[in-house]
């Protein structure tokens, strides 16, 4: 039993160290695409970008943006397919979060 325990501790720390490796390979790449990016747009642009990315958009702006109505992207926001959080009584939805082939699959049905 004490032999299973041990292989058992050796398993883990396997994992362990597997999921730290790729956490690290994760954040590499994700370094080396925000320097490419900012190569090719240049920092200033880059950096506006990033910006706009995080700001977070209001039912009505969204549904302007994607040709939806508000009714419809209230109803995805209720059942989960957009991620969204509440401010007072207004949805604030992130525009990273907003993913394009969910709003065409919806629009289909």
């Amino acid at each position: 039993m004490g032999q299973q325990q041990s292989e058992s501790s050796k398993e883990f720390e396997r994992r362990i160290l597997k999921m730290q490796v790729k956490e690290e390979v994760i954040e590499e790449v994700e370094g080396i695409i925000s320097e490419k990016v900012k190569e090719l747009i240049g920092p200033a642009v880059a950096d506006t970008l990033g910006t706009i990315l995080d700001f977070p958009l209001t039912v009505k702006q969204l549904a302007s943006m994607t040709g939806r109505t508000q009714a419809n992207i209230y109803k995805m926001c209720q059942r989960g397919q957009i991620p969204y959080t509440k401010v007072g009584t207004q949805i604030h939805i992130n525009i990273k979060d907003v993913n394009d082939q969910l709003l065409c699959l919806h629009r289909r049905e």
